[in-house]
């Protein structure tokens, strides 16, 4: 034990009451002592809502949705920005249909109307 801690324990034991102490030294002599504050911490909720705003901020966009799969297998984005899609119809059963026909449902069209487009776009963004 250090000659300082053993002088504080003493000095402690010696004057256990504040009113023994406060008669035998006069105020400017007697020990002051000081409280050390601790940085006020953040509540868990705020701490886990400040990285998530700061990761979407950090990403550019309101939402990170995944991209659907099996759109993307069917679709794909051309040059021009419009949305390509295959054709149904030409797998089997083709026996009857014509030649013509048949050619024609080879060929690939393009997804109409804006709001199954916006969807789409979303499906396959990534």
């Amino acid at each position: 034990m250090s000659l300082r801690a053993f002088a504080t324990r003493a000095f402690r034991s010696t004057f256990a009451s504040s009113s023994a102490m406060s008669s035998a030294f006069p105020r400017t002599l007697m020990p002051q002592t000081t409280t050390l504050q601790m940085p006020q911490q953040h509540p868990p909720s705020s701490l886990l809502f400040w990285a998530q705003s700061t990761i979407m901020r950090s990403m550019g966009s309101k939402s990170c949705i995944k991209t659907n799969r099996s759109a993307a297998k069917r679709f794909r984005i051309r040059g021009s920005g419009s949305i390509k899609r295959n054709k149904a119809g030409r797998q089997h059963n083709t026996g009857y249909k014509t030649r013509g026909r048949s050619n024609r449902l080879g060929q690939s069209a393009g997804v109409t109307g804006k709001e199954i487009e916006k969807r789409m776009r979303r499906l396959i963004a990534n």
